[in-house]
């Protein structure tokens, strides 16, 4: 099992007008900025990208409010019972989770991206190292 940091999630919420999902999505496309995945109800989406700087200058060209969340990542086996556990484990040092997203399944397992109400103390937990760039 291995955890990491360097994504956000940005909150944002859209007209609701036909083609807002596809201006902002093409606004990422011309900056080259990597959608990992996203999740949208009605106007609310969320977009999950480790290119920080360059979707915040996207979203400030389409003057869209946004809201942000970092995230941390995790990859545990594909099986049943890996969420539990690992949420599980969260929960019992009091941490709650307040978004998850899976990134990618392949070769039996899955990577996902999660925000907290308490990144030190998840971290803590699950043996997270801040990285220091280099």
């Amino acid at each position: 099992m291995t955890v990491s940091g360097g994504r956000l999630e940005f909150k944002i919420e859209l007209r609701d007008e036909a083609g807002q999902l596809a201006l902002v999505s093409r606004e990422f496309a011309n900056r080259g900025i990597n959608i990992e995945t996203m999740c949208a109800i009605d106007t609310n989406v969320v977009i999950v990208t480790d290119q920080i700087v360059e979707a915040r200058m996207a979203l400030d060209a389409l003057e869209i409010t946004y809201a942000t969340k970092s995230l941390l990542s995790q990859s545990m086996p594909d099986k049943p019972g890996a969420l539990a556990d690992f949420s599980e484990r969260l929960g019992e040092a009091g941490v709650s989770i307040t978004s998850i997203y899976v990134l990618s399944r392949i070769q039996g397992a899955t990577e996902l991206a999660f925000s907290v109400d308490d990144l030190d103390k998840a971290r803590a937990t699950l043996n997270i190292h801040e990285s220091v760039p280099p």
